[in-house]
């Protein structure tokens, strides 16, 4: 069953229509991605897959963000030492896209 994109997800992601075409943005709102680790790559892939319009990411892991981890994941800030990676990055991704189905397992 096909995602009905609404007139601000097409605004938000109508660079990614413009590249990949109309058939691709409705592909990429439907499909749901899974990304396993939210560190080092993990933080970088799932912020990627969000701002590329897809419409469903789930986000496992059992860690909390440490500070040495801000010098190389993206949603390792001062303000979430201590917070479950998961969490942080899933309120990240809904910052970006507040239509994307965000599921955290952690």
């Amino acid at each position: 069953m096909s995602v009905v994109i609404s007139d601000a997800w097409r605004q938000r992601f109508g660079g990614t229509a413009r590249l990949y075409g109309e058939k691709a943005l409705q592909c990429f709102a439907d499909a749901h991605v899974c990304v396993v680790g939210i560190g080092g790559v993990g933080s970088w892939a799932a912020e990627a897959l969000a701002r590329t319009g897809i419409g469903a990411i789930t986000l496992i892991d059992m860690d909390d963000v440490c500070v040495t981890n801000t010098n190389r994941q993206i949603h390792a800030l001062s303000g979430n030492v201590g917070l479950a990676k998961a969490e942080v990055m899933a309120e990240r991704i809904r910052l970006i896209n507040p239509e994307c189905r965000v599921t955290v397992v952690g």
